[in-house]
């Protein structure tokens, strides 16, 4: 039904909605933790750097005599450190220093005063560039292309003379690992959240359209209901209104009133039948007789049928049948009747005198296509999303002044999508509609049966 493909439409709306609001929020939270996570190891390296450089550098100046050399006191106080040119210093089991170097990632430089590499301790054997470094903080990357975080720090000997640099920096591995885990974490989470969020959403979107839904099909049922209890008044008044009027003796003034109401009876009675038929139509109350319907006669027919009509309103009806063969559908002939002669009508209605009314049929693939164009007063842009609603016109009086209910083309849509088929409309102010319908071909002259089926 359509009012299930409307309501379904929104929900999938409301879901995609839903998902995309959580989802972006959560996109910016992991986002933000990402931030936080690397200032924060930023920040946390930052204060271990400086404090062990610190310490490092207080001891060390301590002990240093003679500029850019290290003496044995200065070996002893760091294990492992590997001088160039010499061994390196042999490392003492448990040694804080070699614990830092070894689990932490952090490396030791000693530098000349023109930034040649003097000793090392830990980086894992790497190699770095020999420059004069900056007192600032920065960023280097070894000769495998390991990045390291370091603080330089001047030093100074004994009788504070200039001795060279101590660098102290932290390989990023660290950081490298946590955001590993970070980005794994987001790979195959954000996928699971989304499904998380999606079947969420689409439950919270179920439960906020029920309640529409419901009240929906209460409006739908109080429309046939009252569209059937007015049947039985209207046919009662219309009786009346027609017997008073073969009554011979009778006022003008008097006749003249019965014939108003006598057509505003007819009015609400088509409005009341259009009312009822398309509510138990969009409920399946009605069902389809399918069969092997020929569109070719059912045109035809219907031209033949409208002509007259027509020729009263000063209008050209044209027939084109563009098919080689008889085009056949699996389709209910009445109903599909019904929904071409609403389309013809209204082309009818709203051209003006002298002008064209051309009915076309046509097969296109697997499609049988049936047009109706007129070089009328056209459709507005804005109007044409609107014109297969109930009720809508495009003009205030225009179903007042042609004597419409408002329901013809809703009918129409109904009727076409019942049968598994499209409507479309292209429309211009003053040059006239162009009403194309699309319908399945699901059986061709060679099967057919004159056997009815009900669905």
């Amino acid at each position: 039904m359509r009012q299930n493909r409307l309501f379904n439409r929104t929900r999938i709306q409301l879901t995609v909605t839903y998902a995309i609001v959580i989802g972006l929020i959560t996109l910016l939270s992991g986002s933000a933790i990402h931030l936080v996570m690397i200032r924060a190891f930023a920040r946390t390296v930052d204060r271990e750097l400086n404090t062990l450089a610190g310490t490092v550098h207080d001891t060390l100046e301590a002990v240093l005599q003679q500029p850019e050399i290290v003496d044995p006191v200065a070996m002893n106080l760091l294990p492992g450190l590997c001088v160039v040119g010499k061994e390196c210093s042999p490392v003492k089991p448990h040694s804080k220093i070699a614990e830092l170097t070894k689990k932490q990632g952090y490396c030791l430089r000693l530098l000349s005063l023109k930034g040649r590499a003097i000793g090392t301790l830990g980086g894992k054997k790497h190699k770095f560039t020999d420059e004069i470094p900056t007192m600032d903080w920065e960023t280097i990357t070894d000769d495998r292309g390991e990045r390291y975080h370091i603080h330089t720090l001047p030093l100074k000997t004994i009788d504070n003379r200039d001795w060279g640099y101590l660098q102290v920096a932290q390989s990023f591995d660290r950081l490298d690992e946590y955001m590993s885990s970070l980005h794994l974490m987001l790979i195959f989470g954000i996928p699971l959240a989304m499904l998380l969020i999606g079947g969420a959403s689409w439950w919270l979107s179920g439960l906020a359209i029920q309640p529409i839904y419901q009240s929906y099909e209460q409006i739908q049922q109080f429309t046939a209901d009252a569209a059937h209890e007015l049947r039985t008044p209207l046919a009662v008044t219309r009786i009346a209104v027609e017997s008073a009027l073969d009554v011979e003796v009778i006022e003008p003034e008097t006749r003249n009133n019965l014939e108003i109401a006598q057509r505003q009876v007819r009015h609400l009675s088509c409005l009341a039948e259009d009312l009822l038929w398309l509510s138990r139509l969009e409920a399946k109350q009605l069902p389809l007789r399918l069969q092997p319907c020929c569109l070719n006669d059912l045109v035809s027919d219907l031209e033949e049928e409208l002509a007259p009509l027509a020729m009263a309103h000063s209008i050209e009806l044209r027939l084109e049948i563009l098919a080689n063969q008889p085009i056949y559908i699996m389709g209910d002939s009445d109903r599909l009747y019904r929904a071409i002669a609403n389309l013809i009508h209204n082309a009818i209605q709203y051209t003006p005198a002298y002008g064209v009314v051309t009915i076309r049929l046509e097969s296109l693939e697997r499609n049988a296509i049936v047009t109706i164009e007129d070089n009328g007063i056209g459709i507005d842009a804005a109007d044409l999303p609107h014109i297969f609603d109930r009720f809508y016109r495009v003009q205030a009086d225009r179903s007042r002044n042609t004597g419409g209910t408002g329901l013809g083309l809703a009918i129409v849509r109904a009727i076409v999508q019942a049968h598994h088929g499209s409507t479309q409309v292209d429309s211009q102010l003053k040059l006239g509609s162009t009403f194309i319908v699309n319908l399945p071909i699901k059986v061709t002259p060679s099967k057919i049966s004159n056997q009815n089926k009900i669905v």
